[in-house]
């Protein structure tokens, strides 16, 4: 093989493996994107359970809490009844601590997907046979909030 060929194929595999390279700009406000809802039931057929799965993407690693007792992470239970959606006051949103994502992390820009788990149960008006779902932000350590995500509407 000639000199100019070898050449030739080094910047050419140069170039095909820095196109390989994953380079992410993610805003620094966190952004969520719904994934699934999923409901368990018990052996009496009875909801026991569900999992609230979504991914997240994070442009300055900010995102999680460096204090444990620190909440960041808000599902809210709305129902439909009708045309118009409710809240109920007297239900508070369910609160989680996200822990930090980037301890010691050089990459600031993450995503990945995060699962929160309702138990009890997650359907709290057992009077009416409307249908509910959830909506979901969170809030960095800068306080920047995300955007908000629902599920979709589930039947009780």
């Amino acid at each position: 093989m000639c000199l100019k060929a070898k050449i030739l194929l080094i910047i050419g595999s140069t170039i095909g493996l820095v196109g390989c390279i994953k380079d992410d700009n993610f805003d620094i406000v966190p952004v969520l994107d719904f994934e699934e809802y999923t409901v368990y039931r018990n052996i009496e057929n009875i909801v026991d359970s569900a999992v609230f799965k979504f991914l997240f993407t994070d442009g300055d690693g900010d995102l999680g809490s460096l204090d444990s007792t620190e909440f960041n992470c808000f599902l809210i239970y709305e129902e439909k009844n009708g045309d118009s959606i409710g809240t109920f006051p007297e239900i508070s949103p369910r609160e989680y601590s996200l822990p930090n994502l980037t301890p010691n992390a050089q990459d600031k820009n993450i995503e990945g997907s995060i699962s929160l788990i309702l138990k009890p149960a997650p359907i709290y008006n057992i009077s009416s046979d409307s249908a509910y779902r959830y909506t979901c932000y969170v809030i960095d350590r800068a306080g920047n909030k995300s955007n908000t995500i629902t599920s979709g509407w589930t039947n009780k």
